[in-house]
């Protein structure tokens, strides 16, 4: 086994001497006795499970299972504690401000860069009721901590939220049933892993408590349909939370003006969309009269959408002090907005410097990591930011932790260091307080292709299995 370390960033496996860290001596003795031969074997296997659950839902082209290493990530209980605190409390503070965003009173996101998103523009002007956050994603990385008795000595900073479409819990399970028939079932067996089971259908539980009828509300998950590469999980989700599968051609809006299934015209109560919600509208005409009326509550409609924007993003920790008083658990990432216009111009004179986004872009597009860009390619990515500046954000450069890609060769396991960063799903569940959240214990963790920063599928990255252990 020979672990090859290429990147800055410190390694959540090997010390920097390149000894095991301890907390991971399970796995690997696991990994040695299955060794490079039966490993291959493994993979093979788990890909043929996957698909077979894949082909169980008569999806047949295509291959819809996900990129995956298969070396875990573990995350001790401690630092789990540190980060489901500040993440939850993160999702307690931007409640308040969609609250206060509804009724006028926001005051800590400066006006200039509520009005210049692009969200703004396509949806907050258009709000229509104060739906609260039911699920969100928060993308976090692990650095180097400098203070004293920080356990495994890192430090969380949240790069950016999701609260659109955030995608991770479906795949998250299918990963965990192959770490658990396949890969490390010995290991799982022995560590105190805190599990996945029935998280599936608590988030059923809390995107129902969007409507008056909660438990009993009929649930949609809208997908786009088998082209999409993410179809699988919402069939996962579906049957998971007892919901329908449908696209929009199997929707429509009643002559009651009530929305319904077309198939067995079920009334449909709340939307989990999976859709991208210009076409959601534009293909079933109605909706979003039925939604200003209460007759079903579309959950990631204009109401939440503005948090998604990189920019308003930017002043999370600040509303934590603002709205509950409190100080940041984690903080975020240093972020510039581009339509402030002192930040403006120091990003213009460090662009290379910087990693510049879109701040309504998601799945690794509109991004440029300067450092590892070309001079053609900064320079192009500029001129497309000074075209219209106050949609962007920057940050600083951030070599953050990494992990494992895992390779057999003719000497046996490979193992190679990649950014990883995690995708943690923190829950809004209760009808009535919307203060009331709480974290999946795990993570969507996704590693980088070898020798970059940007870690998304879509972008050439891997998933990994997250174990918390419980203590």
């Amino acid at each position: 086994m020979r672990f090859e370390r290429a990147l800055p960033g410190t390694n959540e496996v090997f010390l920097p001497d390149g000894t095991l860290r301890p907390i991971y001596e399970t796995v690997f003795d696991e990994l040695e006795r299955t060794g490079p031969e039966r490993w291959e074997e493994k993979l093979k296997r788990a890909h043929e499970l996957l698909l077979e659950e894949q082909y169980s839902f008569c999806i047949k082209e295509g291959d819809k299972t996900h990129p995956t290493d298969w070396i875990p990530r573990i995350v001790p209980a401690s630092d789990w504690a540190r980060l489901e605190a500040g993440l939850t409390q993160r999702l307690r503070a931007i409640n308040v401000f969609l609250r206060r965003l509804e009724a006028g009173k926001e005051e800590v996101v400066p006006r200039e860069v509520i009005e210049s998103s692009i969200l703004y523009e396509t949806g907050w002007k258009n709000r229509f009721g104060p739906v609260p956050v039911r699920q969100i994603a928060f993308d976090v990385v692990a650095v180097e901590s400098q203070r004293q008795g920080q356990t495994g000595g890192w430090e969380y900073v949240v790069i950016e939220e999701n609260a659109k479409m955030p995608v991770g819990l479906a795949p998250m399970t299918r990963r965990r049933k192959m770490s658990e028939e396949v890969f490390f079932p010995e290991s799982l067996a022995n560590l105190p892993v805190l599990p996945l089971d029935g998280w599936l259908g608590r988030l059923g539980g809390a995107l129902r408590a969007a409507s008056p009828k909660g438990p009993e509300a009929t649930l949609a998950v809208v997908s786009s349909g088998p082209a999409d590469q993410f179809y699988l999980d919402h069939n996962i989700y579906a049957e998971e939370m007892e919901a329908i599968l449908a696209e929009t051609k199997d929707l429509e809006v009643n002559n009651d003006g009530y929305l319904v299934f077309r198939p067995d015209g079920r009334r449909i109560d709340v939307i989990y969309e999976r859709v991208d919600e210009d076409k959601l509208y534009a293909e079933v005409p109605g909706l979003l009269e039925c939604h200003v009326q209460g007759k079903v509550h579309v959950l990631f409609a204009p109401n939440s959408e503005i948090i998604d924007d990189k920019g308003v993003g930017a002043f999370v920790p600040e509303m934590v002090r603002r709205y509950l008083g409190e100080e940041p658990l984690i903080e975020n990432a240093r972020t510039y907005s581009l339509a402030v216009e002192e930040e403006r111009r120091y990003v213009m004179d460090h662009f290379d410097e910087l990693v510049v986004k879109s701040r309504g872009g998601y799945g690794g597009k509109e991004v440029m990591i300067g450092p590892e860009e070309s001079k053609d390619s900064v320079e192009r990515f500029r001129r497309k930011v000074e075209e219209n500046p106050v949609e962007y954000v920057a940050q600083e450069m951030i070599d953050f932790s990494t992990h494992v890609l895992c390779e057999t060769g003719e000497e046996g396991f490979i193992l190679r260091d990649s950014f990883a960063d995690y995708r943690v799903l923190v829950l809004s569940p209760d009808p009535e307080d919307p203060d009331i959240v709480e974290a999946i214990p795990g993570s969507l963790s996704r590693v980088a292709a070898p020798g970059k920063h940007v870690v998304n599928i879509s972008s050439g990255g891997k998933m990994k299995d997250t174990w918390v252990l419980g203590r």
